[in-house]
C-alpha cells in the first residue's frame, strides 16, 4: 500500500457500489490525491491551512465547519472541524483546531495547537510566524472494505496514535496579504505496511496564499480576491482562484475556479456575533459524472475582542 492509501481505500470501500471500470478510471487520480481534508472556507478562516494566522485579525472567532465531498459516490468523504484563534497581545496569538476526516475505511481524528508571533516588517507591512503541533489517531477499519481485489494489508484493521507539526508565515497590510505554510512537516508514520516494506506515512503539504482585501467605507461595499496554491510531491500543484464581494459587512458572495475542473461558489450572512456560510464545489471533470457536488457549511462566532489589539492597526477583515 503506498503512502497515499487513504483515498485508495475510500475507492476500495466503494467497490461493491461502483464497477471496476470506474475504479480503474479514477485510480490514477486518487493515487496522487492529497491526504489532508480539502476546505473551501480558508477564505474566511486561513488558520485551517496556516498556523501563522492565529491572532492576526483584530476580531477573534470560533468556526465550526462540516464538509461532504463527492456525494453520491458511496458514502462520500466527510470532514468535521472546530477551530478558533485569539489575539493574546499586539505580537502574540494562539489558535486551535479539533477535526475528524472520514474517507470510508480510514478515519483520522486529531487536534492542532497553534502559536504565532507577530512583528512589524517594513512600511505598513507586518509578519506573523506560526507553529502548530498536531496529535492525531489514524484508524483503518477493514470491515468497511468490500472488494474482490486481494491485498493482505486491506484485510487487517489497525490504528495508531501519532503527531505531526505545521509551520507557516503570513505577511500582511491593510490591503495586501501573502502566506506560505508547510503541513505534516515531520511526515509522521500512520500504520505499518507489509513486512519488509516502508511504513505508510503522511506527506508534506505546501500551501501558498496571495490576495488583497479592499473595503470602501463610503459605499459599505468591499471586494477580496485571492489565489491559493496547494501541492504535495505526489499530487503536483493545484490552484484555487477566488473572488468575494462584501456588502455592508453583513452579506457576501463568493465564486471561483479550482484547476481540477471544479467551479466554486458560496455565500454568507453575518447576524450579530454569528456568521453563517455555505460553499459548493461543482466538479466538471470525469469524477463529476459519477458523483454529485460537494457541500460545505460553516458557523462562525465572533468574540469581538478588537479593543485588545487596537494598537496593532492591521485587521485584515478576512472573516467578514
Amino acid at each position: 500500500m503506498n503512502n497515499l492509501n487513504q483515498h485508495n481505500l475510500f475507492f476500495a470501500t466503494s467497490f461493491y457500489k461502483k464497477t471496476l471500470i470506474i475504479i480503474l478510471l479514477f485510480f490514477p487520480i486518487i493515487s496522487f490525491s492529497q491526504q489532508l481534508p480539502l476546505h473551501n472556507q480558508y477564505v474566511y478562516n486561513p488558520l485551517i491551512i496556516n498556523p501563522a494566522f492565529a491572532g492576526v485579525s483584530g476580531v477573534s472567532m470560533l468556526h465550526l465547519t462540516t464538509r461532504s465531498q463527492w456525494i453520491g459516490f458511496s458514502d462520500g468523504i466527510n470532514t468535521l472541524s472546530f477551530s478558533g484563534n485569539y489575539a493574546l497581545s499586539e505580537n502574540q496569538g494562539i489558535g486551535g483546531t479539533i477535526f475528524q476526516d472520514n474517507t470510508g475505511a480510514i478515519t483520522i481524528t486529531g487536534m492542532e495547537l497553534d502559536y504565532s508571533f507577530k512583528f512589524p516588517l517594513f512600511l505598513s507591512y507586518s509578519m506573523s510566524l506560526g507553529l502548530g503541533l498536531s496529535p492525531y489517531q489514524y484508524l483503518y477499519n477493514s470491515e468497511q472494505v468490500n472488494s474482490n481485489i486481494y491485498d493482505p494489508v486491506l484485510d487487517v484493521s489497525d490504528k495508531k496514535t501519532s503527531f505531526d507539526a505545521n509551520f507557516g508565515m503570513f505577511i500582511y497590510s491593510d490591503f495586501l496579504y501573502a502566506g506560505f505554510s508547510v503541513l505534516n512537516m515531520l511526515q509522521s508514520s500512520t500504520i505499518d505496511g507489509l513486512e519488509g516494506s516502508e511504513p505508510n506515512q503522511m506527506v508534506r503539504h505546501y500551501y501558498a496564499l496571495l490576495g488583497y482585501n479592499y473595503f470602501n467605507q463610503t459605499s459599505n461595499m468591499g471586494i477580496e480576491q485571492n489565489i491559493l496554491m496547494r501541492s504535495t510531491i505526489y499530487s503536483g500543484t493545484q490552484f484555487d482562484f477566488n473572488i468575494k464581494a462584501n456588502f455592508n459587512e453583513l452579506f457576501w458572495v463568493l465564486c471561483g475556479y479550482r484547476t481540477n475542473k471544479e467551479i466554486l461558489a458560496g455565500f454568507g450572512i453575518k447576524y450579530g456575533r454569528f456568521g453563517f456560510i455555505y460553499n459548493i464545489d461543482i466538479n466538471q471533470g470525469d469524477i463529476g459524472k459519477y458523483s454529485n457536488s460537494s457541500h460545505e457549511f460553516g458557523i462562525i462566532y465572533y468574540l469581538n475582542n478588537r479593543e485588545r489589539v487596537l494598537d496593532w492597526n492591521n485587521d485584515l477583515n478576512l472573516q467578514y
